[in-house]
């Protein structure tokens, strides 16, 4: 079994560590689609969170997981997205254009995952934001332990890191190591394309 690396500290400037650190911040403080943990107090205990988290039982880990992690196990960045239709913070990520990063890194992968919403994967309410499954967007819907309704079922971890926010945000590199992790809720276009050019390093 492929054993990634998880990453908790990204390689900044030193002119971008103080604006990134205020971005995440940001995000921390901003409301988002939270149905269980609150924030942690600070970016950096977000990063211990995931440097931390153990490992799922491979005999837990979905299709979806398993298709994501064929993904990112590849070279090169690539883009994990959690988002669910219900969410007022993940609908406003998207009709921010997300879809215009999409377009500005056609050599980055991008999936697209929904969580608590019974496996649907909504590709029709993606492709009314502008993204459409091709040979490097993919679009998935996790499938939760029952009813998502039944929030003792839904899932709160992807491939052994803990997921409990949405919309969340991970951008791998170097075949499976994790790079950039915005857990609380949106991101902008900006920063994510920061974080995308950062991870190349």
């Amino acid at each position: 079994a492929r054993s990634w690396s998880w990453s908790a500290a990204p390689s900044l400037s030193a002119s971008t560590l103080p604006a990134m650190r205020l971005l995440l911040l940001a995000a921390l403080a901003a409301s988002a689609c939270a149905p269980t943990a609150p924030a942690p107090a600070s970016a950096d205990s977000s990063a211990a969170a995931i440097a931390s988290a153990p490992a799922d039982s491979l005999a837990d880990r979905t299709e979806v997981e398993a298709a994501v992690a064929a993904t990112i196990e590849q070279e090169g960045i690539h883009v994990v997205h959690f988002w669910a239709p219900w969410c007022g913070n993940s609908r406003a990520e998207f009709e921010g254009g997300l879809y215009e990063v999409v377009e500005a890194h056609p050599d980055v992968t991008f999936s697209f995952v929904t969580i608590w919403t019974d496996g649907r994967d909504s590709a029709d309410r993606l492709a009314r934001y502008g993204i459409e499954a091709s040979d490097r967007v993919f679009v998935y819907g996790q499938p939760d332990r029952g009813p998502s309704a039944d929030r003792d079922l839904r899932r709160r971890s992807f491939l052994g890191l803990p997921l409990s926010w949405t919309p969340t945000t991970w951008v791998f590199n170097r075949e499976g190591t994790l790079a950039y992790a915005f857990n609380y809720g949106e991101v902008s276009n900006e920063m994510l394309a920061l974080a995308i050019e950062h991870a190349r390093d």
